[in-house]
């Protein structure tokens, strides 16, 4: 009996020297180790990190104030949030198995969207709103897919689990908006609705922020609840033989602790900011790793220089989003509130783990 802490404890150096070998497995990656590490699984909390130490060092070494700073950490964020928008193109119209699949969808829908957010203007508020919570749909989505892409690699199959990732993916990216102040900027967006036939809506913001804490108790119950059984789950499927992707485990958990964080406690801009940046990043990464040999064949230019042509495109599209969100102008605004849906729909089916299209 008395060997059993050495024992423990030698149980405990192989499982950690296994992780480390899966974490360093070239096949287990998206990417490589060291990318998906810093860019994919674990971008969420190095964002986080980064965005800490810059805001500080930035107030302390040129004496900014904290506002000042926290709009310039808000305008990357928003240049990189609209870039990412266009970066499905590639993956849409570059690679013909996916567009010959989806040829109605990628043609005739992109048409006929423009022409009813151009010509209606209560079709283009709508969109507006639509736009604004498809977004946070579309985000916790991206997290659920990345963790299947590592169940897959890791062997696992593809329908493995795969409601219990997808309710606690939703829950962790969802489920903290209601806990801090980023809920009633959520809320308010019901109020753009008040000229249309959804204007019933409009009276949303007000009953939510009346009832916000209750809400905040019934979304932090739903929360932890959620965890917990997504963690039974989860210890059921390992006693039958699973055995879940450390990538995954560091994915599912830098996720779920810098949402919580950002959404319940920091400041809505700097939340926003932290949110958008390191969804972005990750949406970037699996974008050129998919079709960057497609986007280098296309501009028949060498990796790097096809690379930075990809990033100055996505980067042009940005800098018109932010231009034209500064002009009283909706026709302006109609072909990037498009790409915007269309962006959000499209990825829900140019990319399927279950189709093995990642």
């Amino acid at each position: 009996m008395a060997s059993r802490p050495i024992d423990d404890a030698a149980e405990n150096q192989v499982s950690a020297n296994a992780t480390l070998a899966q974490l360093s497995d070239p096949k287990r990656a998206i990417a490589s180790p060291w990318a998906d590490a810093l860019l994919l699984w674990g971008a969420p909390l190095a964002v986080l990190a980064l965005l800490a130490v810059w805001l500080k060092g930035t107030e302390f070494a040129l004496g900014a104030s904290s506002s000042e700073v926290t709009v310039y950490a808000f305008f990357f964020a928003t240049l990189i949030t609209y870039g990412h928008l266009v970066a499905v193109v590639p993956r849409a119209y570059l690679n013909q198995d996916v567009f010959s699949a989806n040829r109605f969808r990628l043609t005739v829908v992109p048409v006929v969207l423009l022409t009813a957010l151009a010509i209606s203007p209560t079709v283009f508020i709508i969109a507006g709103v639509v736009a604004f919570f498809w977004d946070v749909h579309h985000s916790a989505m991206q997290t659920f897919g990345i963790a299947r892409i590592y169940d897959f690699k890791a062997g696992n199959g593809s329908n493995y689990l795969r409601r219990t990732d997808l309710l606690l993916n939703w829950l962790l990216y969802v489920g903290p908006i209601f806990v801090g102040a980023s809920f009633l900027i959520h809320a308010n967006q019901f109020s753009g609705l008040s000229e249309t036939p959804l204007a019933v809506l409009a009276t949303a913001p007000g009953y939510l922020e009346t009832g916000h804490g209750p809400l905040r108790n019934i979304a932090l119950s739903t929360w932890a609840i959620g965890i917990v059984w997504a963690t039974v789950n989860y210890s059921r499927a390992k006693d039958a033989g699973y055995s879940i992707p450390p990538q995954k485990v560091g994915l599912i958990a830098s996720t779920g602790v810098v949402t919580f964080l950002a959404w319940g406690f920091l400041p809505p801009l700097i939340a926003f900011a932290t949110i958008n940046i390191h969804h972005a990043v990750q949406y970037y990464v699996i974008v050129w790793v998919q079709e960057g040999k497609r986007i280098t064949a296309f501009t028949r230019l060498s990796t790097r220089a096809a690379f930075a042509v990809f990033l100055l495109f996505t980067a042009f599209v940005a800098l018109g989003y932010n231009f034209a969100g500064k002009i009283d102008s909706r026709l302006a605004l109609v072909p990037f509130l498009a790409c915007s849906l269309l962006h959000f729909w499209y990825d829900g089916f140019v990319w399927s783990v279950r189709k093995k299209s990642v």
